[in-house]
């Protein structure tokens, strides 16, 4: 957020930082009658538009309404937040400060407006995503640590969820992918759980690229603990953000809230590896419902890990993508990545692949070296061609390195015998 230190500009923007930072501990994820309260008559559905974001309705006076408990507010507001009337933004304040934390709110230059509002265009208070309803709604501000801008670290990214009781398999292709795509220069977005949460920042990060982790806890509290020095690298590329006030505990509607944070702040979701109720589901879940691409890596089809995935293949719900190259494909214009021509150069045919057809038929009626077939009138009786044509494909055979006489015999080199 910006903020002036002079005058009375600079106690202005003070206010209204504070503001904020109350509005952001009291009312827990976001809710939309405090859109409606911040931009009136400008929220559809659960997007702030057709008004200018960066300048909302007064936010100290909605914020003072909400500290006074005015009984003109919806009764749902009051009640939501009863329990933490008591909050202290000096205190916010002051621990932002010196924790290096700032609040990103629509008035800050690095909110991504834009990639926020396409996201949550057709989602509203009725929209369910797994049991969760009225919660889907757009943030109003953000908590934010790291050195890049999140607008402009969101304008191309990618996120990549998947279960925390991951396999060598997922983490490995995980973090390859997460890379690869990062070489690319994607973002790559995900949850900082352990697993593939943490392969995919991992990933990222070992290719010198940006990631972002959405945490479930608020600032101060690292969950879970064992990724902290993971979290602290990603501020120096990328950002660690979160939707709680300064010191809130994780909780599992805290996770399922979250998640629709990760799809949103990106082009498209890839689910890495997911059981039958895993939570990265639910992320895919939010991507559906905000109309962005789901992608979805195959596992072992004996995988406990990976039943969510095939069962999203099966229903038509995922695309099926096994590299960073068929991500890119879903994801950029038409023709800018070509996943076939990649293939075509990494598994380039074998010579007997470049075969003609009348060679391939003579090749295989040659020997091996422990049978007694490949004489050029077997090969002519078998292949139907005249014993000239077989003399002739023989020779060209041979000079590829194919076959070689023995004898009276022609039989396949051991080089190729085993690669038809």
């Amino acid at each position: 957020m910006r903020e002036s230190h002079t005058g009375d500009d600079g106690e202005r923007d003070l206010s209204r930082q504070k503001a904020w930072m109350y509005l952001r501990r009291v009312v827990e994820a976001s809710r939309m009658d405090l859109l409606e309260l911040l931009w009136p008559g400008g929220v559809t559905g659960g997007t702030v538009a057709a008004v200018d974001t960066s300048a909302p309705a007064d936010v100290e006076r909605v914020a003072g309404m909400i500290s006074r408990r005015d009984p003109t507010l919806p009764r749902e507001l009051l009640d939501n937040t009863r329990r933490r009337a008591d909050a202290d933004p000096d205190r916010d304040l002051s621990f932002a400060r010196e924790q290096g934390w700032r609040l990103i709110t629509p008035d800050s230059a690095e909110w991504p407006t834009d990639h926020l509002a396409s996201s949550f265009m057709n989602i509203g208070p009725d929209t369910m995503v797994d049991g969760i309803r009225g919660q889907a709604t757009q943030p109003f501000a953000l908590w934010a640590t790291g050195a890049a801008r999140l607008g402009d670290t969101v304008d191309k990214a990618v996120a990549m969820v998947g279960t925390r009781s991951s396999t060598a398999y997922g983490n490995r292709t995980t973090h390859a992918m997460a890379g690869e795509l990062a070489t690319a220069g994607y973002t790559v977005v995900s949850g900082g759980a352990l697993g593939i949460d943490t392969a995919a920042h991992s990933g990222a990060l070992s290719a010198a690229g940006r990631t972002v982790v959405v945490a479930a806890a608020g600032p101060g509290v690292v969950y879970p603990r064992a990724n902290e020095r993971l979290f602290q690298a990603a501020t120096r590329r990328g950002l660690v953000i979160s939707e709680y006030p300064p010191h809130q505990r994780p909780a599992r509607h805290r996770f399922l809230t979250r998640n629709r944070l990760v799809a949103a702040l990106t082009q498209g979701t890839v689910l890495l590896a997911a059981g039958y109720r895993s939570g990265a589901v639910n992320t895919a879940n939010w991507a559906d419902s905000m109309y962005r691409p789901v992608m979805v890596l195959p596992g072992p089809v004996d995988s406990a890990e990976y039943i969510g995935c095939h069962k999203r293949i099966r229903d038509g719900a995922g695309i099926l993508v096994t590299r960073a190259a068929d991500v890119r494909e879903v994801l950029e214009p038409l023709g800018t990545v070509d996943t076939e021509l990649q293939l075509s150069l990494e598994f380039g045919a074998t010579p007997v692949q470049k075969l003609t057809a009348d060679q391939l038929r003579v090749y295989d009626s040659c020997g091996v070296d422990n049978d007694s077939s490949g004489r050029l009138e077997q090969i002519s009786a078998d292949t139907a061609l005249p014993i000239e044509a077989v003399a002739r494909i023989i020779t060209e055979l041979e000079a590829l390195t194919l076959v070689t006489r023995s004898r009276d015999r022609w039989v396949k080199t051991q080089e190729f015998s085993g690669r038809t």
